[in-house]
């Protein structure tokens, strides 16, 4: 098993992990949200590992909705949009 699955199996089975990976676009920010717990590796795996392919995290992430193109509403990459009137 590679590093790079290794760590989307844990995401997959730790709540938490999965959890924020529901709501994150990419690795990038899900790296950023649970950096905010103190974590910066998971199953002995860190997350600058030159061993570890981007493009499938990505892809992982993106699996579950939401992409740099496509944001969740509270994501860094959304754009504000003002309401006026009901």
């Amino acid at each position: 098993m590679t590093k790079t699955e290794i760590l989307i199996n844990r995401i997959k089975e730790k709540e938490s992990f999965y959890d924020v990976a529901f709501l994150c676009e990419d690795f990038e920010t899900f790296i950023d949200e649970v950096a905010e717990w103190g974590v910066d590796h998971i199953s002995q795996v860190d997350f600058d590992d030159p061993d570890l392919n981007l493009e499938q995290l990505d892809t992982f992430f993106a699996s579950f909705g939401c992409t740099p193109s496509n944001p969740h509403p509270c994501s860094k990459y959304a754009t504000a949009t003002v309401y006026q009137g009901a």
